[in-house]
């Protein structure tokens, strides 16, 4: 199964631009952050975590490639969430990171969260900045676009990878 990865900090858009991705080119979209629960009672189950302890720090790769196998083992999917890092998914040409400037992750969390509950979700910009760094990973700094813009610039990362742009190529070919 070919997944493509989004990443990201909370308030990057990630969620939104997936969606939209894998509507637009017929992709499985999967959501780690839906599947949270799951993966943490089965690494429980596996003596990997220990229920209650918060998210926990145990590799959800193996429980998301299940996951997706189950749904469908042919289609390929676009994977996001807080937890898809760079250290799980790689940063390969199938990875691509929304980064917001810190500054603007917390404009976007305060928007998202006025009542003020939004500090907690700070952890994965610095976490996720670490691991990208001396990379050669795709990194779309999201400040000032817009929706479109954003997913113009994934799609771009990801034109060899995309179901669509082989059927396009193809079609281009034979005229």
């Amino acid at each position: 199964m070919d997944i493509l990865w989004v990443g990201g900090p909370a308030a990057a858009g990630k969620t939104t631009i997936s969606r939209l991705l894998a509507q637009k080119h017929g992709l499985l979209y999967y959501s780690v952050d839906a599947h949270a629960r799951d993966h943490e009672r089965r690494a429980a189950a596996a003596g990997l975590h220990v229920l209650g302890n918060g998210p926990g720090d145990f590799d959800r790769r193996p429980m998301i490639l299940e996951d997706l196998n189950a749904l469908n083992p042919k289609t390929a999917a676009v994977v996001e969430g807080a937890a898809v890092t760079p250290e799980m998914a790689g940063v390969g040409e199938n990875a691509v990171w929304l980064m917001p400037s810190s500054g603007e992750q917390l404009a976007r969390l305060e928007r998202r969260h006025p009542e003020g509950i939004h500090h907690g979700l700070t952890w994965g910009w610095n976490l996720i900045r670490g691991q990208l760094e001396g990379t050669a990973a795709t990194v779309i700094t999201v400040d000032g676009q817009t929706v479109d813009q954003t997913l113009t610039a994934v799609e771009q990362a990801f034109i060899k990878l995309l179901p669509s742009a082989e059927s396009e190529e193809a079609g281009a070919q034979g005229n």
